[in-house]
């Protein structure tokens, strides 16, 4: 199922993204810890590369800003698999438009690195980027390209 879900999401990503931008979807397993029966044993970890380096990770040792802002915005729901019914959301059920106007981190970051969001709307999104968090400010950088990423980031 994840193979059939991640070459859909890397087929809607923007030209320029595409052999920058990689999604990845892994389960790692841990021992059961005695005396705490119903444990959950998996650990289930969404991320999204860019160059070899990954920018947004569920698994909590490596994201980047306030977690707490991050829940608050609906990224990471309950039971840390909330993420693949965004994903299922932003590919069938919402239009771009609706996924870019989300009230949910996750479906906009989707929405930001989608090609059917217009240079214009990118465009806009970075001009208002100041009353968003750090973590997101940088992937609408990235969608709007080098020059506006960099002139921003010597500021």
């Amino acid at each position: 199922m994840w193979s059939k879900t991640r070459q859909v999401l890397e087929s809607r990503l923007a030209d320029d993204l595409k052999e920058r931008v990689c999604y990845h979807y892994d389960v790692y397993h841990t021992k059961k810890c005695k005396g705490k029966p119903g444990w959950n044993t998996e650990m289930r970890v969404m991320s999204i590369l860019v160059d070899g380096n990954p920018w947004f990770c569920t698994n909590p040792s490596n994201w980047e800003g306030d977690l707490d802002v991050i829940r608050d915005k609906g990224i990471v729901g309950d039971g840390w698999g909330s993420e693949m019914e965004y994903i299922h959301q932003f590919l069938n059920v919402l239009s771009i438009d609706e996924a870019i106007a989300h009230d949910n981190y996750f479906i906009r970051l989707l929405a930001v690195l989608d090609a059917r969001l217009g240079k214009r709307r990118i465009k806009a999104l970075a001009d208002s980027i100041a009353n968003e968090p750090e973590w997101f400010r940088k992937w609408i950088l990235l969608r709007a390209g080098t020059k506006s990423q960099k002139s921003n980031e010597a500021k």
